[in-house]
C-alpha cells in the first residue's frame, strides 16, 4: 500500500497532489521533488482545487503517520510547469531543499573580512549559512581551521571545499537544512537480497567502471602559513589504489593551506570516493523495492547501511545507500536505492564475502616533498 502522503504549499494543504518523485543524495546538500497536482487558476470560481501554486512558495512534503505526521522535505518550489486542459490544468511543482540558497548564493563575509578563523567547519557553515535561515546539524567536524574567501564565492562552495580536505561529507536533512558526516551514519534493519525464495527485491542493476579510477592519486600544494619542518615547503601525497592493474595517475592541487594531515586524508578521499561511482562511475549497484521503509519504519536514507545478498553479482557485505529515488502516486510506490561499499564514503571495511570487484583501496597516503 502506498505511504499517505501530503504536500503543504504556504502552510496550506495541496488539494490536487497526484504523484511525487523525490531524490536523496549522500553527497549533495539538496532534498529534491518534482510534485505533479491538479490545480486551478484563482479566478476559476471552483473552490474544489486550490490557485496556481507561485514559485518562491515555502514547500513541505510529509508522511501521514499514526501518532505524529512525519516531515520528508522542507524547501521552495523553485519552478512550475505543465498545460491548460479543461476542466483542470496538470501541472508540476519542482521543490528543493532550502539549502538550494546556500548552494546559489555567495558567502557574504563583509563583516568577517572574507575570512573565519579558530573554529570546527561545522561552526563555520552555521556562520555562513546562518543568513539563509538553513539549519546545520553536525553528525562529524573537523579539527579546528581557518578559512578565507574571495568575494563571490558561493557559501556552499566555501564549505564544501574544506569538506573534503577534512574526509568529511554533506547531505540534506527534512528541515531543509544541512548535515556534517564521516562515513556510515547508521543501519536499517534486515537485509536485501535478491534471487532464490527469499527474494524482496523486485529489480537489481549493477555497474562496475574503471572509468574515473586511477591507480595512484596524487595531491600536492605549497604550504604558506608560518610551520616548521616539511609543512613549510612543497607538500606531496600519494595514495595507491591496488584494484587498479594498471599504471593511471591522478594529480589534484589542493586549493588551501594543509598540513601532513590534511593532504593525506585529501587524497585517500578521493581515491576511495572514486571507487564507489562519484561523476557516475566506479562499482555500484541500484535496488529497486516497493518499501519506502525498513522493517522498523525507517525511511531509507543517505550514507545509512544495509547488508545486501546478491548472488548474481557477487555481493555479500554491508553496502551504503549513496542516492536513493521515491516515487509515489496514490495507487503504488517504489524506491531505487544506488548502494556502494562503505569505505567510498569514508567507512569502515564492511569485512563481507563480496568478490573482488567490490574491492576498495585499503592503503593509507603517504607524505613527501616535492625535489
Amino acid at each position: 500500500m502506498a505511504e499517505d502522503l501530503y504536500l503543504l504549499i504556504d502552510g496550506v494543504r495541496h488539494t490536487g497532489l497526484l504523484s511525487v518523485e523525490w531524490e536523496i543524495d549522500a553527497n549533495n546538500a539538496l532534498f529534491k521533488v518534482t510534485a505533479g497536482v491538479t490545480e486551478r487558476a484563482a479566478n476559476a470560481g471552483e473552490a474544489s482545487f486550490p490557485p496556481l501554486t507561485p514559485r518562491g512558495a515555502e514547500a513541505q512534503l510529509l508522511a501521514k503517520g499514526e501518532e505524529e505526521d512525519e516531515l520528508l522535505v522542507t524547501g521552495w518550489v523553485r519552478r512550475t510547469y505543465g498545460d491548460v486542459g479543461k476542466p483542470a490544468m496538470r501541472r508540476f511543482l519542482y521543490i528543493e531543499s532550502k539549502a538550494c540558497d546556500v548552494v546559489e548564493s555567495a558567502a557574504d563575509g563583509r563583516k568577517h573580512g572574507y575570512r573565519l578563523k579558530g573554529k570546527k567547519l561545522g561552526e563555520h557553515a552555521k556562520t555562513l549559512y546562518g543568513p539563509y535561515k538553513v539549519p546545520v546539524t553536525i553528525e562529524a567536524d573537523s579539527r579546528t581551521m581557518d578559512i578565507a574567501w574571495q568575494p563571490g564565492q558561493r557559501a556552499f562552495a566555501v564549505i564544501e571545499e574544506r569538506a573534503r580536505k577534512a574526509g568529511l561529507s554533506q547531505t540534506g536533512s527534512g528541515d531543509g537544512g544541512v548535515v556534517f558526516y564521516k562515513g556510515v551514519r547508521g543501519r536499517h534493519a534486515g537485509e536485501f537480497i535478491t534471487g532464490g525464495d527469499d527474494a524482496n527485491c523486485e529489480t537489481l542493476q549493477y555497474e562496475d567502471s574503471e572509468i574515473g579510477q586511477f591507480s595512484e592519486t596524487h595531491y600536492y600544494g605549497q604550504r604558506y602559513k608560518p610551520s616548521s619542518g616539511k609543512d613549510q615547503t612543497d607538500g606531496y601525497a600519494k595514495v595507491e589504489n591496488e584494484a587498479v592493474r594498471r599504471l593511471r595517475i591522478d594529480i589534484q592541487r589542493m586549493e588551501h593551506d594543509f598540513d601532513q594531515a590534511d593532504m593525506k586524508e585529501r587524497a585517500e578521499w578521493d581515491g576511495r570516493r572514486a571507487a564507489g561511482g562519484d561523476a557516475g562511475n566506479g562499482t555500484q549497484v541500484v535496488i529497486g523495492t516497493p518499501d519506502w521503509r525498513d522493517p522498523d519504519g525507517k525511511l531509507w536514507m543517505p550514507a545509512y547501511a544495509r547488508h545486501v545478498l546478491a548472488p548474481d553479482v557477487a555481493i555479500d557485505q554491508l553496502m551504503a545507500i549513496k542516492t536513493g529515488r521515491f516515487t509515489w502516486s496514490k495507487d503504488a510506490q517504489i524506491v531505487r536505492l544506488t548502494m556502494v561499499d562503505p569505505r567510498t564514503i569514508g567507512g569502515k571495511d564492511p569485512k563481507g564475502k563480496s568478490g573482488r570487484a567490490w574491492n576498495v583501496p585499503t592503503k593509507k597516503a603517504k607524505y613527501e616533498e616535492l625535489e
